[in-house]
């Protein structure tokens, strides 16, 4: 390689860094810990793009700029879908799993995903529970992480409402329905949906979560 070679991939790392960060910024995905599946599958998508230019010397900054940005489309499309659609969300990232439900094991979402008892008692151990006998429920969230309730401790909280909309899935899994959820609001002096961006359901209790404006 010669100087000249030499100047052309230093280009080409400074565009691809520069395209990087922001793509992490128009995405609003800055943290490792933000991260969902499809995140992360993006971002490894990103790498093979990035080092594509960098070492096919075949490819131009341009072609690179230009495939960045129908990617960056893509990922922010997929962004803004999981904000304004359950169904998309639920597509996209996926439903928490219960995998343990009043210290029952839920053999059925254990099939479902392939994971083995032996698996679940390392992930319990990961978070210094050292015995399935004291989990009263198990939640396998879309991330990877596992939720854990012990016997004794109050449920965890849930979202039932999210951008002005019912979670189908959520009521459904309480056992409740939106008529329980449109009577419950009424008694805290909201008829409908509109202004609402969390409401959430603890201890047999409904909370509305107030936001404040998006400039």
């Amino acid at each position: 390689m010669n100087y000249y070679d030499f100047l052309v991939i230093a280009l080409k790392l400074l565009v691809v860094f520069i395209c990087i960060i922001l793509f992490l910024k128009i995405t609003g995905k800055t943290s490792l810990s933000q991260m969902s599946s499809i995140d992360f599958i993006g971002n490894m998508i990103l790498g093979g793009i990035a080092g594509g230019i960098i070492y096919n010397p075949k490819l131009t900054v341009l072609d690179f700029l230009v495939v960045i940005v129908m990617w960056t489309v893509i990922m922010y499309t997929s962004n803004y879908l999981k904000q304004k659609s359950q169904n998309a969300k639920a597509f996209i990232v996926g439903n928490p799993i219960i995998l343990m439900d009043n210290g029952k094991l839920k053999l059925s979402a254990f099939a479902a995903i392939n994971m083995d008892i032996s698996s679940f008692a390392v992930l319990l151990r990961m978070k210094n529970i050292f015995t399935i006998n004291a989990v009263d429920k198990a939640i396998l969230e879309p991330n990877g992480q596992l939720t854990v309730v012990k016997k004794g401790d109050k449920d965890i909280s849930v979202i039932v409402l999210e951008n002005e909309k019912p979670i189908a899935d959520v009521l459904e899994s309480l056992g409740k329905d939106e008529d329980w959820l449109k009577a419950g609001l009424a008694e805290q002096g909201y008829h409908s949906y509109e202004g609402l961006y969390c409401v959430e359901y603890y201890d047999q209790h409904l909370f509305v979560i107030p936001g404040d404006s998006v400039n």
